[in-house]
């Protein structure tokens, strides 16, 4: 039998131990799909509209295409790290794949990436993460491809109906985060989390997140509980119409976001479940300036179905935002069709236990002010303008 070289054994040796220390796994989730988008039912020009919204000009913003997209298809890694004592290091990195058309000049690990600690104390986790607000709620999502697809509930249950921005959304992942999840205690848990964009202006500093929640999740029934606080998002500002935001160079306003959600899932069989979730959110900008904008808040519901049925799976939602309420600083504010509704179907056909085929349809109808959507080929909506998508796909999972 031959010796290796000294250098080749170190290195066997030095795999073994790591292999025998350390557990990594490579994992990812592919589903691209081909897909219809279009948009119609546009506000009609001189329609009275919500004081918060764009004057309407009767176009179409959301033209009829036809393409393939990616979602968030994934590949990342994660590992385990046996410390002793019942003490586990982690780390996860992550990142979307264009499986569609091959454009990685973009690719950065930018989905859920940290590192952490396990232990009889819970865990704490530091990087960049999905919020405990966002992981408690909305539980079933529509076939497992729902995030960043125009199947999402978040199109319409987690952000404003006016404006365009992604400040006022209460579904962003957040960077530079530190996270603790608390102990299992007979279904029960808790989470809280905290992040900072890094980014202090000279008049109201960082923007800031606090996601907090408390979930139990045991046998036929999971019930979840979360709060969220925006600070110095502005996520009223960032939509509202130019001369009533507060985010000048020279303003010294901040603003206090908050959402609370609480969802219900009934798991009426092992293949049969009902959720619901209800969102309250407000905005609120301590202005000053005559006109500007003070304060929105509106409320948002779900109702969402899954059924498995021997090879194949039925998924259906149905998300209602209401118009809300507003006020700006010595000044009329109006929300008259800042209303949206969102219904969506899907079905999948598993061909094995990592792959499936899949297809649905959404609709998101809006109210004559509101601009809620998900376009993904080209195109904003206007103000009043429906959007459909028809997605068809494969997707697998290893």
């Amino acid at each position: 039998m031959k010796k290796l070289p000294l250098a080749l054994a170190l290195s066997a040796a030095s795999i073994c131990t790591l292999t025998h220390a350390q557990s990594v796994q490579v994992y990812g989730k592919f589903y691209p799909y081909v897909e219809q988008e279009s948009g119609s039912g546009q506000t009609a020009v001189g329609t009275p509209v919500s004081t918060l919204a764009a004057a309407p000009n009767g176009l179409k913003g959301i033209p009829t295409l036809k393409g393939m997209s990616a979602g968030n298809s994934n590949l990342g890694l994660r590992g385990f790290e046996d410390l002793g004592g019942g003490l586990k290091a982690e780390f996860q990195i992550e990142g979307v794949v264009a499986v569609d058309n091959g454009n990685a000049s973009g690719f950065t690990w930018g989905r859920n990436g940290f590192v952490g600690l396990q232990g009889g104390f819970g865990e704490i986790r530091l990087g960049i993460m999905d919020t405990v607000f966002k992981e408690y709620g909305d539980t079933l999502g529509i076939l497992g491809i729902s995030s960043g697809t125009p199947v999402s509930s978040s199109n319409i249950l987690r952000k404003t109906g006016f404006g365009t921005s992604s400040n006022g959304r209460f579904h962003e992942r957040r960077a530079n985060t530190v996270r603790y999840d608390s102990p299992n205690y007979g279904g029960i848990q808790g989470g809280l989390q905290i992040a900072t964009q890094e980014n202090p202006t000279a008049t109201v500093g960082a923007a800031k997140t606090y996601s907090m929640g408390l979930k139990y999740d045991n046998g036929p029934i999971y019930v979840a509980l979360a709060y969220e606080i925006h600070d110095n998002w502005f996520g009223g500002s960032s939509s509202a119409p130019t001369a009533m935001r507060n985010t000048g160079a020279t303003d010294t306003v901040t603003s206090h976001d908050t959402a609370l959600q609480a969802t219900v899932e009934w798991r009426i069989t092992k293949d049969q479940k009902v959720e619901f979730d209800v969102i309250n959110k407000n905005y609120d900008e301590n202005a000053t300036v005559t006109g500007r904008f003070q304060n929105y808040k509106n409320t948002a519901y779900m109702v969402a179905y899954d059924g498995r049925f021997d090879a194949f799976r039925v998924m259906a939602h149905y998300v209602k935002s209401g118009a809300g309420s507003c006020t700006r600083i010595a000044a009329v504010c109006d929300t008259t069709g800042l209303e949206g509704s969102q219904v969506t179907g899907g079905l999948a056909y598993n061909t094995s236990r990592r792959t499936y085929v899949y297809a649905a349809y959404t609709k998101v109808s809006n109210g004559v002010s509101a601009r809620f959507a998900a376009t993904e080929l080209g195109g904003v909506p206007n103000s009043g303008e429906s959007s459909r998508h028809l997605i068809a796909g494969v997707a697998h999972s290893f």
